[in-house]
């Protein structure tokens, strides 16, 4: 089968008639974009590749291609914006039994990626003084516990 010489940006069919788009060509090795299923493949670079026809093409193609995370993250902001810390410190507030330091450390460990760059301490203040405008009696000696 003739392989034809590969165009970054341009689309073809695999042997097997899944159609690709061409994303780089680097030292004997092309990556490959599959157009069905937004994965990346890496293959040599004398992959045999054929010119696109949409009608020998098997599967569906997907309306919009993948784009990289980074364009996407500028359009929509940074990725912490998108978990909030509110849930997780109501939740071990009104479990009680946890000090200060103990709920600052576990809201660390499971949203990290929301935490850069902010004041824990500041956050878990700041929903004890909500939950007490709404009702919540809240000791703070040592442990934080919350009472209907």
């Amino acid at each position: 089968m003739p392989s034809l010489d590969p165009a970054v940006g341009k689309r073809y069919l695999t042997a097997t008639g899944a159609p690709v788009k061409v994303l780089g060509v680097h030292e004997g090795i092309m990556v490959l974009q599959g157009l069905a299923s937004d994965n990346r493949l890496r293959v040599p670079a004398d992959y045999p590749l054929r010119s696109f026809d949409p009608k020998q093409a098997v599967g569906e193609m997907r309306p919009s291609p993948y784009s990289p995370r980074s364009k996407s993250l500028a359009a929509l902001g940074s990725p912490a914006a998108a978990k909030p810390l509110a849930p997780l410190i109501d939740a071990m507030l009104l479990a009680g039994g946890h000090t200060m330091r103990g709920i600052v450390r576990e809201v660390r460990r499971k949203a990290s990626a929301a935490c850069k760059g902010k004041d824990l301490k500041a956050n878990v203040r700041a929903r004890i003084y909500w939950l007490k405008k709404r009702g919540r009696q809240v000791s703070v000696k040592g442990l934080v516990q919350l009472q209907a």
